[in-house]
């Protein structure tokens, strides 16, 4: 699909390298470091090989499709993937999934994440499908004013959470509630003597 000197096509072998870097950028925007850590940029080498692998798996799998967008000199500016499921749990009514959706910072504002956004409505239109699904960060603002310029509205939030930490959670919500009104600290009551209640606004 052309978008001015833009063109989104599937992506091929070749491009793996480009889309291991648009990953780094999207885990460092994702994943940024507190001020006083100091976290490598880039994806550690184990997970870079695994998502490596998990790029080569798309591109050999029917069911998803994985495309790149270029310019005119055939540079690769962002990446998405598309597939095709349910638009939610509850309702059985296939949709166009939009995800991985990234642009790499220094080609940002040129129109590349727009014509990634024409090619899945292509995509979707293609396949007599009427809904669009994003995936975005709720932490990127900036990615989430794009979709919503865009027309894409809230379906849901969707919170993580490590087994571990839910059962902490859970066990300390289930505390007595009399020992929870044990733990708070009292408020002093006393009454400064002499003084009748009201009178204060009247001292001097």
């Amino acid at each position: 699909m052309a978008r001015g000197a833009l063109r989104v096509r599937p992506a091929t072998v070749e491009d793996v390298p480009a889309l291991l870097a648009f990953g780094d950028e999207l885990r460092d925007a994702l994943l940024p470091s507190p001020p006083q850590a100091v976290r490598p940029r880039g994806t550690p080498a184990g997970t870079r090989a695994l998502l490596e692998q998990r790029y080569l798996e798309a591109l050999d799998d029917p069911e998803r499709h994985l495309v790149v967008v270029v310019n005119e000199a055939e540079e690769q500016l962002g990446m998405a993937l598309f597939t095709v499921a349910s638009a939610n749990a509850l309702v059985d009514l296939p949709a166009v999934h939009m995800s991985h959706a990234v642009v790499a910072d220094r080609h940002k504002r040129r129109g590349a994440g727009k014509a990634l956004v024409g090619a899945a409505a292509s995509f979707a239109e293609a396949r007599g499908l009427e809904q669009i699904v994003v995936s975005v960060h709720p932490g990127s603002r900036d990615a989430n004013r794009f979709f919503a310029r865009l027309g894409f509205a809230p379906l849901a939030v969707r919170r993580v959470a490590p087994v571990a930490v839910v059962r902490r959670r859970l066990a300390q919500a289930d505390r007595p509630v009399d020992l929870v009104v044990r733990r708070r600290p009292r408020r002093s009551t006393r009454l400064v003597p002499g003084v009748p209640l009201g009178a204060a606004e009247d001292a001097p």
